[in-house]
């Protein structure tokens, strides 16, 4: 039917252009858009339900299946105490009756103390002569006031004769006449006190050179 008419400028527009280049092209964003959908709608929906189970109270760990769970090993038995044999605890009972019968003695005070011998103590009250042997007149009677004066009660004075010594001695004959012979010496200055036999009646004599 078109053969009828003759072609117009209208109908030869189109002839110098492809077959369907008037129609529009179809959009890019058609075959996105529902991965995009996806993307936001799945997030949302997790939101929500994990919404509404914290409002209800339900902890999302309590939905693990408990087999899953870690179980805890078994305790072990506490080991048994030793129990002591009967023959053991009346040992016991005996040691324990048998310290409380036994007395406590207290300390003896008199065997604590340290004794001391006569021997160990100066006799202040022992026989002293002091005897010169210097030639120097008033020397002894000298001396023997020294030893009044330490506090020796029976103590005289004279000249010496017939005694072999160099230098000043006190001798004494009794052993228990050591200490006091010392004290005498130590009173007098001498250090050279020594044991002799036949003084007589003198528990001690000193020898001054």
């Amino acid at each position: 039917m078109s053969a009828q008419y003759p072609k117009d400028e209208f109908d030869r527009a189109g002839d110098d252009m492809p077959i369907g280049m008037h129609r529009a092209q179809p959009s890019k964003w058609k075959n996105v858009w529902p991965f995009l959908a996806l993307l936001v709608i799945v997030p949302l929906l997790g939101w929500g339900v994990s919404t509404i189970l914290t409002n209800r109270g339900i902890d999302a760990g309590s939905l693990v299946p408990s087999a899953q769970a870690p179980q805890s090993a078994p305790a072990q038995p506490a080991a048994p105490e030793p129990q002591s044999s009967p023959a053991q605890s009346a040992a016991s009972e005996r040691d324990e009756d048998s310290r409380r019968e036994e007395p406590q003695s207290a300390p003896d005070e008199a065997e604590s103390a340290p004794e001391t011998s006569p021997a160990d103590e100066v006799d202040h009250n022992a026989v002293v002569s002091v005897l010169n042997g210097t030639g120097i007149q008033g020397l002894a009677a000298d001396r023997a006031g020294t030893l009044t004066g330490a506090g020796f009660v029976a103590v005289s004075a004279a000249n010496a004769q017939g005694w072999q010594t160099e230098v000043s001695t006190v001798y004494y004959e009794d052993p228990a006449m050591r200490v006091t012979a010392e004290a005498v010496g130590e009173a007098l200055g001498i250090a050279n006190v020594q044991a002799t036999t036949g003084l007589g009646n003198p528990d001690v004599v000193v020898i001054l050179r």
